[in-house]
């Protein structure tokens, strides 16, 4: 399988910090883009693209996000997973949301660091979807877009548009930590445009606002939510992963030459 990816990571228009952070198989960007090509190891290997959000409001929400995403990453570089890999990345994950949890408190800090945590993992031959919190990971295939995580949030769990977006669950924040997997290996086909993001740009553009982005074929889809994300207000950070899988993003269009230029008689 090959993935072309483009990702994009930003402090919005409204906040001065970016506590978002994005991880493209192990790449860290904050403030940052990213367009790359992937072959995905079919059976012996791993990659990842995955979307955490530091929480508003607590202290240290940017570290929360980059600790989480560096611990993930020597996990996975460390190939230590034993026979059972969904457990035990659930496990490594509950660890980062104690050690999290115990540096906010030895620290006397009156708000746990805490962070949310969602994408794809392809470990094996087997593709996973991960979540704990409320940054969304998407699947866009024959023009429809399809959230394959659930806010974990109260108005996400109670089905109710009159819900909070208070987290009932993410890594740290005084949490559990509790990290769902989805096996979702056999459901990523050729054509597809998977997106991970965090609420940055679900706050600010609807759904079927995305969904008509995507069903562009444009070189620069992550670009264009920013973009739409930042016209609606741009009121939190802001990160986006789009990729597509086995069939590249045309490439920009041109600017072709006037077929009649005006005569220049210095030519």
């Amino acid at each position: 399988m090959k993935l072309y990816i483009q990702a994009v990571c930003s402090v919005g228009k409204v906040r001065t910090n970016n506590e978002d952070m994005i991880s493209v198989g192990g790449v860290l960007l904050r403030d940052d883009s990213l367009e790359i090509t992937v072959d995905v190891p079919e059976k012996d290997g791993l990659f990842y693209l995955l979307v955490s959000d530091g929480m508003g409001g607590h202290e240290m929400g940017e570290f929360a996000s980059e600790y989480t995403l560096s611990q993930l990453k020597e996990f996975f570089d460390s190939g230590d997973f034993g026979t059972d890999f969904p457990d035990a990345l659930r496990e490594k994950v509950k660890v980062i949301s104690d050690n999290l949890n115990a540096m906010a408190a030895a620290r006397g800090m009156e708000r746990p660091w805490g962070c949310t945590l969602t994408g794809y993992i392809w470990a094996y031959g087997k593709v996973y979807v991960v979540n704990a919190g409320d940054s969304r990971t998407y699947r866009y295939r024959d023009d429809i877009l399809r959230q394959l995580t659930v806010d974990e949030n109260e108005r996400g769990m109670t089905h109710s548009g009159e819900g909070s977006k208070l987290l009932l669950n993410c890594i740290g924040g005084g949490s559990y930590g509790r990290l769902v997997v989805q096996d979702m290996s056999g459901k990523v086909l050729k054509g597809d445009k998977l997106l991970v993001c965090s609420d940055g740009l679900t706050d600010m553009v609807e759904e079927w606002q995305i969904e008509e982005e995507l069903s562009f074929d444009r070189s620069h889809p992550a670009d264009d939510l920013l973009e739409d994300a930042e016209y609606k207000g741009g009121a939190d950070n802001i990160s986006i992963i789009v990729a597509k899988v086995d069939e590249p993003f045309p490439p920009e269009e041109e600017d072709f030459p006037d077929e009649n230029p005006a005569w220049d008689p210095y030519v």
